[in-house]
């Protein structure tokens, strides 16, 4: 997983979204996200405070215990606290939907692609356990903003040699940023990617999930608006 540059180009686009959802009411997104928490089976998880489940969902201590549980975890992240607009539930305010409606078309046309992955907010304290995305598999770019920076994307490095691998803390620089890399299957064990995400302050994260490596260099590039 790597950084790439966010084009002037996208900003103009990006920017003015990320200024109006900021001046939204986020505590109906906070409310939801609260609902819609998953907790997991975690030994001595539950009933923790947000900062403490914060801490525990993206720990060294969590990604073993993913990792140990062989086989059983299936890619999706087992612990969350956030909410995707893609769900489009009929208690998300009509405003967010229209806006979503909207920025994600203008978006999937900007970039060439079909649709999007997630849309996903994070309150304050708002994390994705570890996770590795083996059902949902592929070259990634992941779009996120938090205004001040207090985000950050945790992976393991997927090297096949138990002795070589990592953990990498990758922490947002403030305003939108980009990453990109890729997600293996169960079959490519030097490519099994688990990584956790979380924040201090609310935090906004647009992903995609693209099979074809063509097709998601030259999205790389429209973002970056660099030859990849």
């Amino acid at each position: 997983m790597k950084f790439v540059n966010v084009s002037d180009e996208l900003l103009e686009f990006l920017e003015p979204y990320s200024d109006w959802f900021y001046k939204q009411d986020l505590s109906v997104l906070n409310a939801l996200a609260k609902e819609r928490e998953k907790e997991g089976s975690w030994p001595f998880y539950n009933n923790r405070g947000l900062t403490e489940s914060l801490d525990y969902a993206t720990s060294p201590e969590y990604l073993n215990y993913i990792i140990k549980k062989d086989g059983e975890h299936i890619g999706w992240p087992e612990k969350t606290y956030g909410y995707d607009l893609k769900l489009n539930e009929n208690n998300l305010p009509q405003e967010f939907k229209d806006k979503y409606k909207t920025v994600s078309n203008e978006l999937c046309t900007f970039l060439g692609a079909r649709n999007q992955a997630v849309h996903n907010y994070y309150p304050k304290y708002g994390y994705m356990g570890w996770h590795n995305n083996w059902n949902a598999h592929g070259y990634n770019i992941l779009l996120s903003y938090t205004k001040n920076g207090n985000g950050f994307f945790k992976y393991r490095t997927p090297d096949a040699d138990k002795e070589k691998q990592e953990i990498i803390h990758m922490q947002d620089p403030g305003g939108w940023s980009c990453k990109v890399g890729y997600y293996g299957r169960g079959r490519e064990p030097d490519k099994v990617y688990y990584h956790s995400a979380g924040t201090l302050e609310p935090r906004i994260t647009i992903a995609f999930i693209i099979p074809h490596l063509e097709l998601w260099q030259n999205m790389v590039d429209d973002i970056s608006g660099e030859i990849s």
